[in-house]
């Protein structure tokens, strides 16, 4: 993510496989139970937050479960946006989401919006909150992603679009056990406004 700078990358690539072989370790029982209590304080959250709309990722693999959390964003009638990646660029558009059949295997694998089954929203939608995965995060904000910069890059995008008084709230998600003392950041990572894991919630200022 910064060439100019490679103990700092060394420090990221270390740490992704770390975190990426402990989070592979954890049985079905632990993901599915702190799936259900992470995302149990995250939908309080955006409850008291008064939302009409927010991002979120589709789970993969050993991923935080985000399912049942975009099951009640349908059942409060918020507006449900989940990103479509373009590898050519690592850039990404957000499609509102309505059901599960208007997901199909997309990039790396992973389940996406179809394009032939819904239309990505403009490109000066800002949404009000976004739902981040990632490998590591820590207390202050710092987050690891997969080493692609794919949310880095949407919320540099959508700069020229933020209104200064009320720009999206950044959310990680993932299970306590990812949580490390100091993420190694540089000035294109953008930091998290809150983490909430199935501990509750940490406030990253």
């Amino acid at each position: 993510m910064n060439g100019n700078n490679p103990p700092l990358s060394i420090d990221k690539r270390t740490m992704r496989l770390r975190l990426t072989e402990a989070r592979n370790e954890l049985s079905k029982n632990e993901c599915e139970q702190w799936s259900n209590e992470a995302v149990g304080y995250i939908i309080e959250e955006l409850e008291t937050m008064g939302i009409a709309n927010f991002l979120v990722y589709i789970p993969f693999r050993s991923e935080l479960n985000t399912r049942p959390l975009i099951e009640w964003g349908w059942n409060k009638g918020l507006e449900v946006l989940v990103p479509r990646c373009d590898p050519s660029n690592y850039s990404m558009e957000m499609y509102p989401l309505r059901d599960w059949n208007e997901l199909s295997p997309g990039a790396y694998g992973i389940e996406e919006p179809d394009p032939l089954r819904t239309t990505a929203v403009g490109y000066r939608f800002v949404p009000e909150a976004i739902v981040l995965p990632g490998l590591a995060f820590d207390r202050t904000g710092g987050r690891l992603g997969y080493g692609s910069g794919y949310y880095d890059r949407l919320y540099e995008r959508l700069q020229p679009w933020i209104e200064a008084d009320k720009p999206p709230i950044l959310i990680g998600l993932g299970y306590n056990m990812q949580i490390v003392d100091k993420v190694p950041m540089d000035e294109h990572d953008a930091a998290l406004n809150m983490l909430v894991t199935e501990k509750g919630i940490v406030d990253c200022g």
